[in-house]
């Protein structure tokens, strides 16, 4: 029994035919004579032993098993390039693609100036970001889509099959436009900044929402009261978050480094208290049964790095903008 039946060349032959519905057109892609690639169709279908397409005046139309074949090449020609890649990264050769999630606060506080430091060390590499929430990027780690992820490892919930690497903590703060009329106020309760519209991000009500609020403790009770503040704008922006905020009495959840300018503007200010538990840590994540690559690791570097000096700048802030706000 031959293990291989056709080679990658071959099952990139059908693929091509396939998407062109063109012998003509297909040989046009593949950059090949169509004659050449008649007679490679020719020698596929022999080794079938079976017709993949009906051809004629209109072009080429797969027939059931050349439907069944494309499938399984689309399948091994996908794995073979991502196998190639894998390859290239081991070596270290500094070349080839490196794909990230990354959820909406690390690519605003450090991955941002982790990757352009990578990119400027290194010719030939392609540093690919995936947005998106943490739940939806923590599957495409799982079905292999991306390399790393890094977010809030919150929402792995104790899965075995996925390693993290701790990179920095960030607390939240609750920001306004300057002159809101919770500004100055001598005694603020959370129920006082619950009272006015909500700006954020879903990901972090949802995060809230997964605190714990048994007890009858007053943090007990502003964490049962924030998991139930539905927010009035629902935004995966900052820049949506700070400009609503800005012209509004709304009130948004965010680290200070995301408002450092607005702060030194004084066009956005922080409340006080903010409470401490508040706050999100981030890290990476890749699946614990694959080798980290040297590209991942430069980047997980980079970014640890990177992480620490915007926590570094949040203290500075935090010592200028937010005296009254430690709790």
């Amino acid at each position: 029994m031959e293990l291989l039946l056709f080679n990658l060349r071959e099952l990139q032959q059908v693929q091509a035919i396939a998407a062109e519905g063109s012998l003509v057109r297909a040989a046009r892609t593949l950059h090949i004579s169509q004659p050449a690639l008649s007679r490679s169709l020719k020698e596929i279908e022999e080794k079938a032993d079976l017709r993949l397409f009906d051809r004629g005046r209109e072009g080429a139309a797969l027939t059931d098993a050349g439907r069944m074949v494309l499938r399984h090449a689309e399948a091994i020609t996908s794995a073979a390039f991502a196998m190639q890649r894998e390859l290239a990264l081991i070596r270290g050769l500094g070349k080839g693609e490196l794909r990230v999630g990354a959820g909406l606060f690390p690519s605003e506080l450090f991955l941002g100036r982790a990757l352009a430091q990578l990119s400027g060390a290194r010719t030939g590499i392609q540093l690919r970001v995936i947005g998106g929430r943490a739940p939806y990027l923590l599957k495409l780690l799982q079905s292999r889509e991306v390399d790393l992820v890094v977010a809030d490892p919150l929402w792995l919930e104790g899965s075995g099959e996925v390693a993290t690497v701790n990179l920095s903590t960030h607390r939240g703060y609750f920001v306004v436009r300057a002159g809101h009329p919770l500004i100055g106020a001598t005694r603020l309760e959370v129920d006082a900044i619950a009272a006015y519209p909500l700006v954020t991000s879903p990901s972090v009500t949802q995060r809230l929402s997964r605190f714990p609020t048994t007890g009858k403790s007053r943090r007990a009770s502003g964490r049962n009261l924030f998991a139930s503040w539905i927010p009035a704008i629902s935004t995966d922006s900052i820049t949506v978050m700070k400009e609503a905020v800005r012209v509004s009495d709304a009130v948004t959840i965010l680290p200070l480094y995301s408002v450092r300018h607005e702060l030194r503007r004084q066009q956005l200010k922080v409340l006080a208290p903010s409470p401490s538990w508040i706050k999100a840590q981030f890290a990476f994540m890749y699946l614990s049964h694959r080798t980290c690559s040297p590209l991942a690791e430069a980047l997980i570097e980079a970014a640890r790095q990177a992480a620490a000096q915007v926590v570094d700048e949040e203290r500075v802030l935090a010592e200028k903008f937010c005296a009254k706000a430690r709790s």
